[in-house]
């Protein structure tokens, strides 16, 4: 290859060098010709259909629009909204596209023409061309609390827990009253329903009231260890951090369908 360029550098220099302008020339019209047709075909459609639900200022299901590396990122699904090169895997073409009340997009006025959707599938089969973000990544931020490295603050005053001291410290700069300790029947109460979800049985109450009497701090670390023990405080627990990540599997592994009428 580099033998026949230099033969055609040497014998035919303009003809090479005017093919190498006219290479040229087809990039630049190739690069302005994806801008245009993104400025004028794609983006008028995000912006007539989705902006206002999926942009900078409203995030419905934590998806945006507004930035290539927002739609690769896709949502609170965790599925990918587009897979430059597949229209058909691209979860914004399947919701487009559904006949589903549940996941139909957009979901109040007028659906998008069948013309319209065809001008999206074949911009993401060309590779979802979108300039000046082909290269775009989300910069995640990294001055957030959980990425500086843990330091042990200064505890100054007493308390039974160390951790009093630091409520006890805001208590005083607020100016607000300490309540006075809980009896034993609100303590139990309220250490069963936060641990296991259920209020305690009436004979574990009348035993807790008992020790209480002889010795209410020892009578307290049982009741919590009692509770850590018992496999209610996994099940409540368990089940309260799956719907916090709003866990749901459908086919198992990474292949997680829409299943309808699943209750």
């Amino acid at each position: 290859m580099l033998i026949i360029i230099f033969v055609c550098v040497v014998d035919h220099p303009m003809i090479f060098f005017k093919n190498c302008f006219a290479f040229i020339l087809l990039l630049i019209w190739s690069s302005l010709t994806a801008s245009n047709h993104f400025e004028d075909e794609i983006l008028p459609l995000l912006q007539d259909y989705c902006i206002d639900c999926h942009g900078p200022d409203k995030q419905k299901s934590g998806f945006r629009v507004d930035r290539r590396a927002y739609l690769l990122k896709g949502g609170d699904t965790g599925m990918s909204a587009l897979i430059p090169g597949k229209p058909e895997k691209s979860y914004m073409i399947e919701v487009i596209k559904s006949d589903d009340p549940e996941i139909s997009m957009p979901p109040k006025g007028g659906r998008l023409f069948d013309d319209e959707i065809e001008i999206l599938e074949k911009w993401i089969a060309d590779g979802a061309q979108w300039p000046g973000q082909m290269n775009d990544k989300i910069e995640e931020a990294t001055d957030h609390w959980a990425f500086k490295p843990v330091q042990r603050p200064k505890v100054s005053g007493k308390a039974t827990n160390p951790i009093d001291v630091f409520i006890n410290d805001r208590l005083d700069k607020e100016q607000i009253p300490r309540n006075k300790p809980a009896d034993p029947l609100s303590l139990i109460r309220r250490a069963s329903i936060v641990l296991t979800g259920m209020p305690p049985e009436p004979s574990r109450v009348t035993e807790f009231k008992a020790d209480f009497v002889q010795d209410s701090n020892l009578a307290y670390e049982k009741l919590i260890d009692d509770l850590l023990a018992s496999p209610h405080f996994g099940e409540r627990w368990a089940q309260h951090w799956l719907d916090v990540i709003r866990w749901a599997e459908t086919n198992g592994s990474e292949s997680n369908l829409y299943r309808k009428m699943a209750w």
